[in-house]
């Protein structure tokens, strides 16, 4: 009869063998799924999570209470600007964010006033003469004929981002010579006015450098830039903001000419009284 020429396995030498040959094979396995769960992951090799980046942004960005004022410069695809002055008021009661905008110049707009208050809207027209509240599928137009929007407004401004998206940190990078996290910020809601949103963070000062915003169809719709950062009253603040329409070539700057943080204001300004008296 023919037998197979190779170790007899009943022969201890062979046993021994096949042994040494699993312990060798086990102990290999056991070292690749010790460097694969050591590979350093986005969160592990900056200690901080996309949740916990975009809480410290909104942290830098937000106040207990502020007035600022800006200049808003909207151009169109051809280049022609109109320039309006504007002064916020931001305030933050209890779980509440206040804010309420009021165009200065020119005469064609000034009186016209918009407040935010939780989760309502409402805007003061001088010509009507009269506060007319901001449905929800209104937020996602365009703030007098600027490229932001109402919901833009808002969380630049006001209530911050963490609280309409979800973030997750993808990695991190250089823009301008600054060290950055590259954030992507997805809505918690279905129906939201963007698909998605890539955000660019300082490192340093935690203020974003750039935000892409997506439209639904997931093409590049608009870009937020902030130039000319600075420390007023030891808060970092971007002393120039510059949103692009890259779908229609329009773009929106806003330069801050004065910011003033821990102001005391009266919470009677975020009314719709207050808007109809203009002041």
């Amino acid at each position: 009869m023919w037998v197979p020429k190779g170790p007899n396995i009943f022969e201890k030498g062979a046993i021994n063998n096949m042994e040494s040959k699993w312990k060798i094979m086990i102990l290999i396995f056991a070292i690749g799924i010790g460097v694969i769960a050591a590979l350093p992951t986005p969160s592990m090799a900056t200690g901080l999570s996309g949740l916990e980046i975009i809480a410290q942004v909104d942290e830098t960005m937000q106040s207990d209470s502020k007035i600022i004022q800006e200049r808003m410069i909207i151009a169109n695809a051809a280049g022609q600007q109109r320039t309006r002055e504007i002064q916020a008021w931001n305030k933050r009661s209890g779980d509440i964010d206040h804010m309420l905008v009021r165009f200065l110049a020119p005469a064609d707009v000034a009186g016209t006033s918009f407040l935010m208050s939780d989760d309502d809207m409402w805007l003061y027209l001088p010509a009507l003469g009269k506060v007319r509240r901001i449905a929800g599928h209104a937020r996602k137009g365009s703030f007098m004929g600027s490229d932001l929007s109402y919901e833009d407004m808002e969380s630049l401004g006001s209530i911050g981002f963490a609280v309409d998206y979800e973030a997750k940190l993808m990695g991190q990078g250089k823009m301008a010579d600054e060290d950055v996290y590259i954030l992507e910020l997805v809505s918690r809601e279905t129906g939201a006015s963007y698909s998605k949103l890539d955000m660019w963070v300082s490192q340093e000062t935690f203020l974003p450098r750039r935000i892409e915003y997506y439209d639904n169809d997931g093409k590049l719709l608009k870009a937020l830039s902030t130039y000319e950062i600075r420390e007023v009253q030891g808060r970092w603040v971007a002393g120039k903001m510059q949103m692009q329409n890259v779908q229609t070539g329009t773009k929106t700057t806003l330069e801050v000419t004065d910011v003033e943080f821990q102001v005391d204001i009266d919470d009677d300004i975020f009314t719709t009284r207050s808007l109809e008296r203009g002041r």
